[in-house]
C-alpha cells in the first residue's frame, strides 16, 4: 500500500526546499545523488553524497522534482512542488507502534509502509 498517510509542507523559497531535502538526507538511508542546489556564489552544484547509513529509520523511495527548470508545467497551470515518497518500517510491541531501524527490519519481520 502507498500513499496512506500525506502531508503537506509549504516553503518560502526554494532554498526552504533545500533545507527540507537536506533534513530528509539526515533522517534516512538514501542520499542525495542527482540533486542539484544553489551554492553560496549563486550558481548550481550537484549534491553526490550518499548517506548508507542503515541505522537510520526511514528509506527515501522517489522524489519527484517538479521545480525542475525541465519539467514541462503547462499540464498544471504554472504549478511546481516536490513530491517525496519514503518507507519506514515497525513492530507492535505492547500495543505501541515501535519504529525501527532499516537495518533491522528483516530480522525483525516490520511491516512496512510507503507514505
Amino acid at each position: 500500500l502507498t500513499d496512506l498517510v500525506r502531508c503537506t509542507v509549504v516553503a518560502e523559497d526554494l532554498r526552504e526546499v533545500e533545507a527540507l531535502i537536506t533534513r530528509l538526507h539526515s533522517w534516512s538511508v538514501v542520499g542525495l545523488a542527482g540533486v542539484v542546489a544553489m551554492n553560496e556564489e549563486g550558481s548550481e552544484e550537484e549534491l553526490v553524497e550518499l548517506n548508507t547509513d542503515d541505522s537510520r529509520n526511514m528509506r527515501v523511495n522517489a522524489i519527484k522534482n517538479r521545480f525542475d527548470p525541465r519539467y514541462d508545467d503547462a499540464s498544471s497551470g504554472g504549478y511546481r512542488d516536490l513530491s517525496v515518497s519514503v518507507e519506514v518500517g515497525w513492530v507492535m510491541r505492547e500495543g505501541l507502534v515501535s519504529f525501527e531501524r532499516v537495518r533491522d527490519w528483516e530480522a525483525l519481520e516490520c511491516q512496512r509502509h510507503i507514505c
